[in-house]
């Protein structure tokens, strides 16, 4: 189709941001903004516990809700929970302040539970402190603890903080996330996350005093956890999750709104020539965009964008459903993060082809990448998982169980996580206690299964889905392989 700027668009894909934190220089913006409606829940401030595996955005909603710029487009688009009327401060992120240092420090090993428990109960008061008056230093945290030594003293300055809050009309939230970065050691990283699963507890007695924690599901189902209302935070947790038409919607919406490359026009003429809607203006309609919500539009434009089909036919499958089939995890999930890294790559491929942005090529490639990307990162959160797999490189998929544990027990896999989970240098959270009762292989498996990285089968054998087969160099009868060319 001439008059349409190919490279341009392919240059719109190739800028789009993919990794988030919750503050600094990788916090969310108000252009990067979508809002499925299945996450209105996980941002109500009423919601306590929000659970996401690595990528499904944990980091980018706790930073939309601590900027009141990219709050108040959130509250555009879920009017009901209030945001706009929020005052949200951080209570803990794995980085700022308390930094791990400080919590060591805070709360060193071998300290009396109460100890933790009085840490978080301060990280509420400093942060309303700081949040409230911002004029003011606050105080340090070991200074801040002394003051609240005795158990009264806390729930007196928390209720009298309500009290404050509550005659002004105000509600102050606080944002838990990282909660990987508490501690390498599991006692204590339990220990600490059962401290505070217990201060956020004790909040649901205040009025104006709330807290929302985002967490990885295995921590939230670490059965080493003793805190006695657990149960009933995990049944109220709101689990993060991204459908199809919500992904694509986050795609066309992020190319819409790309205002970093000169390719936003072009984009739209794309759109205008194929007769679909260009994006609204107004935040508060973005998520009635027909290409945000609706499933045929959506393929209409992946065929426009890519052609139909994966293949000269329907054989290999259509362009709209490729990318999800082929990123989904063992939960049958797929995070915006491998999503969007799919298409970032894709776009990088090296073949121009003419009338399309990327070709069936580019797409297998970017899975390929984006196979890569995702097993790294979720390295960096769980240094044993590539320990875990690289036994397996070359074994075809499904399986049964025992192909599986022979090749970790010649290995002996558990027994080189374990030891490299002490080292002293540099050491990390294995994928249990290593005093866990049970079969261990059983035990990595199954932990393996919560993360996504393995799935059973109905028929008892064991599967690894593509997004996490390929850059493992495991086999699958006519699957993408790492290596494969175009």
């Amino acid at each position: 189709m001439s008059g349409i700027d190919y490279e341009a668009i392919r240059e719109i894909l190739r800028n789009l941001k993919v990794d988030h934190d919750a503050l600094g220089s990788q916090a969310p913006t108000v252009e990067e903004i979508f809002t499925p409606l299945q996450h209105a829940n996980a941002l109500d401030p009423n919601t306590h516990v929000v659970v996401g595996a690595r990528g499904t955005g944990k980091s980018f909603w706790a930073g939309v809700l601590l900027s009141q710029k990219t709050r108040d487009v959130a509250a555009q688009a879920y009017p009901r929970l209030g945001l706009e009327k929020l005052i949200v401060a951080p209570g803990y992120l794995g980085i700022g302040e308390p930094s791990r240092p400080t919590l060591e420090s805070c709360v060193p090993d071998g300290a009396p539970p109460n100890t933790a428990v009085l840490f978080w109960q301060t990280t509420v008061l400093r942060a309303a402190r700081k949040a409230l008056a911002p004029s003011v230093p606050p105080p340090r945290f070991r200074d801040l603890m002394s003051e609240l030594q005795d158990p009264e003293d806390a729930h007196f300055a928390l209720s009298q903080l309500d009290g404050e809050l509550s005659q002004n009309g105000q509600t102050l939230l606080f944002i838990y996330d990282a909660l990987d970065t508490v501690s390498r050691n599991w006692t204590r990283s339990s220990c600490l996350i059962d401290a505070l699963f217990e201060v956020i507890w004790s909040l649901r007695a205040f009025n104006s005093i709330k807290a929302k924690i985002f967490i990885r599901p295995e921590q939230l189902e670490d059965d080493s956890l003793q805190f006695v209302e657990l149960p009933k935070l995990r049944s109220e947790a709101v689990k993060l999750l991204w459908i199809q038409q919500d992904l694509f919607g986050l795609l066309f919406t992020r190319m819409a709104v790309d205002s970093n490359v000169v390719a936003v026009d072009p984009f739209s003429s794309l759109l205008e020539r194929n007769q679909f809607d260009n994006l609204p203006s107004a935040f508060s309609a973005r998520r009635l965009w027909s290409l945000a919500r609706d499933r045929q539009t959506q393929r209409r434009l992946m065929a426009v964008l890519a052609g139909p089909y994966m293949g000269k036919t329907n054989r290999k499958g259509n362009t709209f459903d490729w990318p999800y089939n082929h990123l989904a995890d063992g939960n049958i999930q797929v995070t915006p993060r491998s999503f969007l890294k799919l298409f970032n790559v894709a776009a990088a491929f090296p073949d121009s082809p003419n009338g399309i942005v990327l070709s069936p090529a580019a797409i297998r490639n970017g899975l390929r990448e984006a196979s890569k990307v995702r097993l790294d990162q979720l390295d960096l959160e769980y240094r044993w998982v590539k320990r875990a797999l690289a036994p397996l490189s070359g074994l075809q998929v499904p399986c049964k169980p025992p192909d599986v544990f022979r090749r970790w027990s010649e290995s002996k896999t558990i027994e080189r996580i374990m030891t490299a989970a002490n080292d002293l240098e540099n050491p990390f959270l294995p994928p249990f206690p290593p005093q866990s009762s049970g079969d261990q292989l059983e035990r990595l498996a199954n932990q393996m299964k919560i993360i996504g990285v393995l799935a059973f089968r109905e028929d008892g054998r064991i599967d690894i889905p593509d997004l996490f087969r390929v850059a493992a160099r495991m086999l699958k009868k006519g699957g993408v392989s790492l290596t494969e060319t175009a």
